[in-house]
């Protein structure tokens, strides 16, 4: 089980990526290519059903060549 303030920090996370993503126009469709995850995926993590993972994290950090710190930024 996941904390108040955990859940808190995964859904900013969440929120963030998110974000960054529509800012740069990507649907979940190209945002799972350049992940290398399936949409189904995204979907899930971006609903909240799913939990980000580092690997997440990591991969989303190369696909938009930003360092991973500023994912977090935030929180």
């Amino acid at each position: 089980m996941y904390t108040k303030e955990e859940k808190e920090v995964l859904k900013i996370l969440v929120q963030t990526i998110k974000k960054l993503r529509k800012e740069n126009k990507h649907s979940q469709n190209v945002f799972a290519e350049k992940t290398n995850y399936e949409r189904e995926h995204i979907a899930k993590v971006e609903t909240g059903i799913r939990n980000l993972t580092l690997k997440y994290i990591i991969r989303t950090s190369i696909a938009y060549n930003i360092p991973i710190h500023d994912l977090f930024k935030d929180v």
